[in-house]
């Protein structure tokens, strides 16, 4: 399964993530002291990246069909790369958000067909072995990126004001070199799948609907990461430790681990199981942070939602394909994989105001609740399919 075209796919995807994760850091810091705005920009600059991404799902899926899968690929690494090197003519926050938008929409062109590709270069008994291969090249992008970034960008004074007060254009170009790489790089993916164009008329769907559970589902445990990912920084901090860093080290690594070595369990266990093991991680994690407020607490919570997040997409992608047709296919994905941008503007804005109003230690407990109906979610999915089984008898 794991041919060099294969390892081109992940090697497109690790470069354009690295791009995406180069800008992490440094947006905020650009926004705030190189265009001496606030924090109020900063929230518009992610909901137009994530708005973005989401809405252009349905063209991305026309592109697909009718012109091969590697063209989502080509074209979202060339669009990643137009919008890095715009970044470089900003100098005004209201002229970072069209470009904040094509970033999104190149980063859902790129990622849908790469897990297009993926999933047709993979046996059907081994999708989900292959998204979790995948995701280490997101995964690494996005870990090794925000480094990257914060090393050129340079240290920034905390009142300072001015594009000039950091190396901002130096990060912009680094970024560009490595969205047009990931767009070079993805020449090397198929056009179509082994059986060639599919051969069914394609339609224009704003969504696809057997996308519909595994999303909902997916996007639970995206909220309920949300919670850890967003507020366990300053939650640690609240009961009297030095910082967080610790447990996000231990996340990574644990994730790396299991994505790596345990990428053929999802399927040796059964998808479903994979999926309902996962958000009980999940639900387990936060409701222990919510519970023992205590640095124990976020050691466990912080182990338990990284086995849980290790195998919650790679189970739900394979899941989502698994009776779709090859017509069908880049549909499902693109409307499966929108779930991600969507639970992460629900999670940031419900979370948000939970915090707000009764504190973070709040927010911990709504992520769990957030599981909980992911969980139930999945249980509707599981009686659906025995159903449509039954009535196909």
């Amino acid at each position: 399964m794991v041919t060099p075209r294969f390892l081109l796919v992940m090697g497109a995807t690790l470069a354009y993530y690295l791009s995406v994760g180069i800008l992490v850091p440094v947006l905020p810091v650009f926004i705030e002291n190189g265009l001496a705005s606030g924090e109020a920009m900063i929230g518009v600059a992610a909901v137009a990246f994530s708005m973005a991404a989401v809405l252009s799902r349905p063209g991305i899926t026309w592109i697909g069909n009718h012109f091969g899968r590697r063209s989502m690929m080509v074209w979202g690494g060339l669009l990643g790369g137009v919008a890095a090197v715009g970044h470089v003519m900003v100098s005004s926050p209201w002229q970072l958000m069209p470009l904040r938008a094509l970033m999104g929409i190149g980063e859902a062109a790129l990622f849908v067909g790469a897990s297009t590709v993926i999933v047709e270069l993979s046996p059907a008994h081994r999708r989900a072995e292959a998204a979790s291969y995948l995701s280490l090249s997101v995964f690494g992008g996005l870990s090794v990126g925000p480094i990257v970034g914060e090393l050129i960008m340079g240290k920034v004074p905390k009142g300072a004001r001015g594009l000039d007060v950091g190396r901002f254009d130096a990060v912009f170009v680094v970024m560009a070199i490595a969205a047009l790489a990931a767009a070079a790089v993805s020449l090397a993916a198929p056009k179509w799948n082994e059986n060639g164009r599919p051969t069914e008329k394609q339609r224009f769907v704003w969504f696809q609907r057997d996308a519909l559970l595994p999303g909902i589902v997916l996007a639970g445990g995206v909220i309920t990461y949300t919670a850890f990912s967003s507020f366990v920084p300053t939650y640690a901090k609240e009961i009297g430790l030095g910082g967080a860093a610790p447990f996000f080290t231990a996340y990574s690594v644990l994730c790396l681990i299991i994505r790596f070595v345990g990428a053929r369990w999802p399927e040796a266990w059964g998808l479903r199981r994979s999926v309902a093991m996962a958000m009980t991680a999940l639900f387990a994690g936060t409701l222990v942070i919510a519970a023992l407020a205590s640095e124990a607490g976020i050691w466990i919570g912080t182990l338990l939602m990284g086995f849980g997040m290790s195998f919650l997409y790679p189970s739900l992608l394979a899941m989502s394909v698994q009776r779709v047709s090859d017509a069908d296919r880049v549909a499902v994905v693109s409307s499966f994989t929108m779930f991600f941008e969507i639970g992460a503007a629900v999670g940031g804005l419900s979370l948000g105001m939970v915090g707000e109003e009764f504190g973070k230690r709040s927010t911990f407990l709504v992520g769990s609740i957030f599981a909980a109906l992911a969980f139930v979610v999945l249980v509707l999915e599981r009686n659906r399919y025995v159903a449509r089984q039954v009535a196909a008898q």
